[in-house]
């Protein structure tokens, strides 16, 4: 809190004395890199935060900037401006955020398709502007743009670029702070699993995108009256490409460092442009170093030192006890299986596969490697699309579903392999969990959230006691606690249906018993039906109230533990596992 308190005042103290100390030039320049820095950060939320790379932010800055300059120039007299001028903000937003919608629309991955996307809609904006004459005018684009109302000197100009920063910054920290930038970080880390949390992926990305459209949106509505005029440049990659590069200097994932960047780069640049003639290659060459070396940017080096100062100046906050998980309910789920066949390429996967659920109990799902067991798992959770079959829960076919909608039934899942966010804490990995099924997209807004607590939670972390360290990084987990903290992520979410892959793989015995205990107490304190693949025979004997053993991508067998081990066909194609 203090740490923020005295960069915040530093921030709005240097933005008010600049007239006064570096007179009208450096306040006109000055101006022109804040409205910069405000698109900047827009970098910060969706590279920075969400983890997906925008080229083409030039297009919604020059887009803000047209509007802006048409709308000055057709009414700049007239009282409809008011009314007119918002809208070089807001259209931007919003068709960032459908366009954000569109791309992102069933995957579940970012990769380098959407830069490549947004670099083409920029190149295409830059003809659009280039060309449209009548209304761009073209190549000398649109000129002798009207000053803002009651805005006309340098000194008016630079105030309202610098109040536009400090209120963008304002807002983009608390974007980062709220529980939205939680899941942006952990969508950033490791997209497939949040959606099993019942998280739409493709929504929070078109989010981050809208704002920042809003963000290159304000600041394109100040540009064109600031500059006076607006060409077809401000569209293109070239810009875009620039604010990339700001961004990525300054530090990308902090709240201040795509700002700083843009600041930095772009003060030195009015001094040295003119004099050095190599400059660019210049700037192109710290581009580098800081991707290579620094890739935390210039205030990433400083990060490690905030981190451990607000670890021990934080102050312990009650919490809120969180509302039932939508998801929850005490009711055994009905869970049909029928006849399902799944192909991966030329691979048969499923093979007619077919059994039912109907009671609360512990299933263990055993068979051979190569049997199918965790193809089920995905064809169950919607992350594989069965070429024939169907899926039945409570009576409703959810064969089609993706992964968030099952998880939004109730279907949690924990993975063989232990995917956590091994950037965030262990409290923002539950957080993660638990909001998953409770919270809306507005209220992953609301701060309040990071103070939710449960009952489950609570019995938790005292059967495991490291959990109680919230502040700790889940990277610097063993791999057992890892283990342990996504059983802990899958039980906070309180679902009717837990898919548990292995969940003993790497403990220790102690560990492993502790685990059994757990997974027994949440089946009767939980009301949870349990299906758990496991190896070790062992184990199964001691939780197991129903076997299904399974070969070659079909159902071999079922029944109790004591029928399983006398029957003659799973003893001939599983020796050794179950004598």
């Amino acid at each position: 809190m203090a740490y923020s308190l005295v960069r915040n005042s530093l921030l709005i103290a240097g933005v008010l004395l600049v007239p006064f100390l570096f007179g009208d030039y450096w306040a006109f320049q000055l101006s022109l890199v804040y409205l910069f820095a405000i698109v900047s950060l827009g970098i910060g939320v969706c590279w920075g935060q969400a983890g997906f790379l925008s080229l083409g932010q030039g297009m919604f800055l020059g887009l803000g900037a047209y509007i802006s300059g048409l709308s000055l120039v057709h009414f700049g007299s007239s009282p409809w401006i008011w009314l007119l001028l918002p809208a070089a903000i807001l259209i931007p937003g919003v068709l960032a955020y459908v366009i954000g919608l569109a791309v992102f629309r069933g995957r579940t991955e970012s990769g380098p398709f959407f830069a490549l996307i947004t670099l083409a809609m920029t190149l295409l904006a830059f003809q659009i502007a280039n060309t449209w004459n009548s209304v761009t005018g073209g190549f000398n684009g649109l000129k002798n743009i009207p000053d803002l109302p009651g805005f006309g000197g340098y000194s008016e100009r630079y105030y309202l670029a610098g109040v536009a920063l400090i209120g963008a910054v304002a807002i983009v920290a608390w974007l980062i702070n709220a529980p939205i930038g939680v899941v942006w970080r952990a969508l950033a880390e490791n997209e497939r699993r949040i959606s099993f949390f019942g998280y739409r992926t493709n929504q929070l990305k078109a989010v981050a995108f809208g704002i920042a459209g809003l963000l290159a949106g304000l600041a394109g509505f100040l540009y064109a009256p600031q500059q006076n005029l607006v060409t077809p440049t401000l569209a293109g990659f070239l810009i875009s490409a620039d604010i990339v590069i700001w961004a990525a200097v300054g530090g990308r994932k902090s709240v201040l460092g795509p700002a700083l960047g843009a600041i930095v780069i772009g003060v030195l640049t009015t001094e040295l442009r003119d004099r050095v003639a190599v400059w660019e290659v210049i700037v192109a060459l710290i581009f580098i170093i800081v991707v290579l070396y620094l890739p935390g940017g210039f205030t990433g080096l400083f990060s490690r030192i905030h981190t451990h100062l607000s670890k021990y100046g934080r102050r312990a906050e009650a919490t809120i006890q969180a509302p039932p998980g939508l998801a929850n309910d005490s009711s055994a789920p009905a869970l049909v299986v029928e006849n399902c066949d799944l192909n991966v390429g030329e691979v048969h996967i499923l093979d007619d596969l077919s059994f039912t659920i109907e009671k609360q109990a512990i299933y263990c799902l055993i068979g051979p490697n190569g049997a199918g067991k965790t193809s089920t798992f995905n064809a169950l959770t919607g992350e594989l699309k069965m070429q024939s079959g169907k899926v039945r829960l409570d009576g409703e076919i959810v064969t089609s579903l993706p992964a968030h909608k099952m998880a939004q039934r109730g279907i949690g899942r924990k993975f063989q392999i232990p995917s956590v966010f091994p950037g965030l804490s262990i409290q923002d990995n539950l957080h993660i969990a638990l909001w998953g099924a409770r919270a809306s997209l507005w209220d992953l807004l609301r701060p309040s959230l990071r103070r939710w607590d449960t009952p489950v939670l609570a019995s938790l972390r005292d059967r495991f006691s490291f959990l109680l360290d919230g502040q700790q990084i889940a990277g610097a987990l063993s791999h057992g606690e890892r283990q342990i903290l996504e059983l802990a992520m899958a039980l906070a979410g309180e679902p009717r249906l837990l898919l548990l892959d292995e969940p003993c793989a790497g403990l220790s015995n102690d560990d492993t018993r502790l685990v059994i205990d757990t997974i027994s107490w949440a089946k009767e304190e939980l009301s949870l039906t349990i299906i758990v693949i496991e190896h070790d025979m062992t184990l199964v004997r001691k939780i197991a109230d129903h076997v299904f053993v399974m070969h070659q991508g079909h159902l071999l067998a079922e029944g109790d533990v004591q029928s399983i081990q006398a029957d003659e066909r799973v003893h001939q194609v599983y020796v050794g596992m179950v004598t």
